[in-house]
């Protein structure tokens, strides 16, 4: 079995999983959580089209060694398109609690056997005087040793297996993956780049591999997504100094290079909120763009309630008016809004806009839900296809169990169209976006023990409750600034009922932004 993308360590790693199916490799090109410091190659003006992938060799397995300006690309450049770095900035923090807010409820939680906690991963719990609210580095690190603990490293001994190859590999991008019909095996074209800097150079390598299943753990959107904005090409050629005025939300760092500047945020979603918050004791002014949305859901709720007061609120933007030089910023440029109004004085440009599916993924997926991907996340034509459909902190254990049992025979796939799951009276109980929805790990769990009682294998059980009371306090605190207060859970299950809120099903939890 072969695991691709940053969320491999929490799949893998997986007792449920292991019990099941432990012959496995993971292959990581970069992670989510360990390279914020780098930026991604600048976005493409206008956008990419959907599936725009690499040229991949006519001949494989080949080699073939860069130096600097080769193809017009610096090794650094060259380098970073093969990581691409995620979009975590430094005083990033997570969107879920530890669980155990202090040292003073470390000993319940134990007695309690509070394990699964919304972002802690099993046998290595954080230290009890950890915050409540983790910043990334320490999830960095928390992720690390879990890692170590199971001997997912490359450089890991682990005296259990001292024989054992490796079963992670970094630095490695799948380009492509084929099933073979004769063989019934996929077929993964392989590409890893290594830094000779003895001799200034990049040693590029391609292969292909064949595996009995594979398992996409890369998140389905992947892929800053710009707008189509009359006139934004133009401005996205504007520079004060060596800095683009004009860019997107995935390189933004330190909120420090806004001091004293106007900033206009383009979206209104997750990341847009939360830049808004980082910047704001050092942006003179923050404007943010909202286009009004199709549906009201959780998640926007959140994000419009965590904007700073001092936030601007304008409409969506109909054109970026054409700048007379490309390289005085864009200060002097002005921005037409769809309500006749414009905008003028602006320093930088953040695209708050949201990413577009990598390629991947099933064809004609172009829209917000894959087709014929079952909710378990098995691909329906092949189901030794399979793509982590929920976050792997919380669903993760579940759904690679899931995926493991329908492999080796002992679970079947339920009928497709049986997929759709009415919401019970009452609404939906537990829908933030920092958990799949509750009824989605019930779902699981019945469908699980239904088949390990039928066919053999270990019973799962649900997540203590002492996590979802523990988590209603931080959802309340944190994520809604108490504008739906502790009182008010059946007024917010009321909206989803009626369909006030959308429902989000578990692909929702991988996209960062509303889709511009």
């Amino acid at each position: 079995m072969i695991i691709l993308g940053p969320s491999t360590t929490l799949f893998d790693g997986s007792p449920l999983l292991e019990q099941a199916l432990p012959d496995s490799k993971l292959l990581q090109s970069c992670s989510a959580i360990t390279l914020h410091e780098d930026t991604p190659l600048r976005e493409s003006y206008p956008d990419k089209p959907i599936g725009d992938t690499l040229d991949i060799p006519a001949q494989i397995p080949t080699k073939r060694y860069y130096h600097e300006g080769d193809d017009g690309w610096t090794l650094n450049d060259r380098w970073t398109e093969h990581w691409r770095p995620r979009p975590v900035w430094s005083n990033l923090v997570t969107n879920s609690p530890k669980v155990c807010p202090d040292s003073s409820l470390h000993n319940m939680c134990n007695e309690l056997n509070v394990s699964q906690a919304s972002i802690e991963l099993p046998d290595v719990p954080y230290a009890p005087e950890a915050p409540w609210v983790l910043p990334h580095h320490t999830v960095q690190r928390h992720v690390r040793s879990y890692a170590s603990y199971h001997c997912l490293n490359s450089n890991d001994h682990c005296p259990a297996t001292p024989s054992a190859l490796p079963v992670m590999s970094y630095s490695t991008r799948v380009e492509r993956v084929e099933k073979d019909e004769e063989t019934h095996t996929w077929i993964l074209t392989l590409r890893r780049l290594e830094r000779l800097r003895e001799s200034n150079r990049i040693l590029e390598e391609w292969w292909t591999e064949a595996f009995d299943a594979v398992v996409l753990a890369t998140g389905l959107y992947t892929l800053a997504h710009v707008p189509d904005i009359e006139g934004i090409v133009d401005w996205s050629k504007a520079k004060e100094g060596e800095n683009y005025s004009v860019y997107h939300s995935q390189s933004y760092r330190h909120p420090e290079r806004y001091t004293g500047k106007t900033v206009l945020i383009v979206g209104a979603s997750i990341s847009a909120s939360e830049i808004a918050r980082d910047i704001s004791s050092f942006a003179h002014r923050i404007i943010t763009s909202v286009r009004p949305a199709k549906e009201r859901r959780a998640r926007g709720l959140r994000s419009t309630s965590r904007f700073p007061n001092v936030t601007e609120f304008v409409p969506e933007i109909a054109s970026f008016m054409p700048l007379k030089t490309h390289t005085d910023g864009i200060r002097s440029g002005e921005i037409h809004l769809v309500n006749g109004s414009s905008l003028q004085g602006i320093d930088e440009v953040i695209l708050a806009t949201g990413y577009h599916r990598g390629a991947l993924y099933p064809p004609n997926s172009s829209t917000r839900l894959p087709e014929n991907i079952h909710w378990t996340g098995h691909y329906i034509p092949d189901p030794t296809l399979t793509f982590t459909t929920g976050r792997p902190w919380t669903i993760g254990r579940y759904q690679s169990y899931g995926f493991a049992k329908v492999w080796k025979g002992t679970a079947r796939l339920p009928p497709v169209e049986e997929e759709e799951v009415e919401i019970p009276e009452g609404g939906v109980p537990f829908l933030l976006d920092m958990w799949i929805a509750e009824t989605q790990v019930q779902r699981f769990i019945t469908w699980l023990n239904d088949a390990s009682l039928e066919h053999g294998g270990r019973l799962v059980g649900p997540p203590p409750i002492a996590n979802l009371e523990l988590f209603k306090y931080f959802a309340a605190v944190h994520m809604f600034n108490n504008t739906m207060g502790l009182n008010r859970g059946p007024d917010f299950n009321s909206m989803v009922a009626g369909g006030e809120l959308k429902v989000e099903g578990p692909w929702d939890a991988f996209v960062d932004e509303t889709h511009w």
